[in-house]
């Protein structure tokens, strides 16, 4: 019974990983909304703001297509391990451990970004953008 609660336990959270990591450089857009026409005129981006947030936005891209190429990783070694004739512990742990490194690399490398973009932003492009941040989130939770 313990086994059949670890294997649940592991492939509960394999699935988790492999669907935040799916989702953690992905918006609900094919482009970013900074860099949208409605963006840049309601906070007044200058073309050399655009392209310092492109180069951002780009550098998150990179990092995060590696981590989700070793997400199929990942998903190989829970198979194998689910597949194994004897359930092995220790390396149910060592897999666990990895993609929570692996997700908090993901998250690590948004968090970096949204920073790195704020900082190219001047205050009052900082308070309208907050706005607008503040007024989805309010859309999103009716």
């Amino acid at each position: 019974m313990k086994v059949i609660s670890t294997l649940s336990v592991l492939a509960l959270t394999g699935t988790l990983l492999f669907a935040s990591l799916a989702q953690a450089g992905h918006g609900h857009h094919d482009k970013h909304f900074l860099l949208t026409e409605k963006a840049v005129a309601k906070l007044n981006l200058s073309q050399d703001q655009q392209d310092k947030i492109a180069q951002i936005l780009e550098q998150k891209k990179s990092a995060m297509k590696a981590l989700k190429m070793s997400r199929a990783e990942y998903k190989d070694e829970f198979k194998a391990l689910m597949e194994s004739e004897y359930f092995d512990e220790q390396q149910a742990k060592t897999l666990i451990a990895k993609t929570s490194e692996a997700k908090n690399e993901a998250l690590l490398a948004k968090l970096k970004s949204k920073h790195q973009i704020k900082q190219v932003l001047n205050q009052e492009q900082r308070e309208k953008l907050a706005k607008i941040e503040h007024r989805k989130m309010k859309r999103h939770d009716k």
